[in-house]
């Protein structure tokens, strides 16, 4: 039984891509389906990790991280921070 695979791309990443194929000797479908053995066969993909972020990135993400978290310790219980955030949430007197 076969299944259809349907992927989104950008229209220009597309056409690009299918030439670079051609260029190779392979349909868009033959280069989907050598992909899906490789992965079978080696259990990984044939190309690097995901590409790490820049360090402009990173202290994006840092900043958005200290933005979300204290850095002070915090004097209240669970069941405290609990009630108080319910209370920010939804006023006073919700549980």
């Amino acid at each position: 039984m076969e299944s259809v695979l349907t992927v989104r791309l950008d229209n220009r990443m597309k056409e690009q891509g299918i030439a670079v194929m051609k260029r190779c000797g392979y349909t868009p479908s033959e280069a989907v389906r050598r992909l899906f053995d490789y992965a079978v066969k080696n259990d990984d993909l044939p190309f690097d990790e995901r590409e790490k972020p820049s360090k402009e990135e990173i202290g994006r993400l840092i900043a958005a991280f200290d933005e979300c978290h204290t850095k002070r310790p915090i004097n209240m219980t669970d069941d405290e921070i609990r009630e108080a955030r319910l209370g920010e949430r939804y006023g006073s007197g919700a549980r």
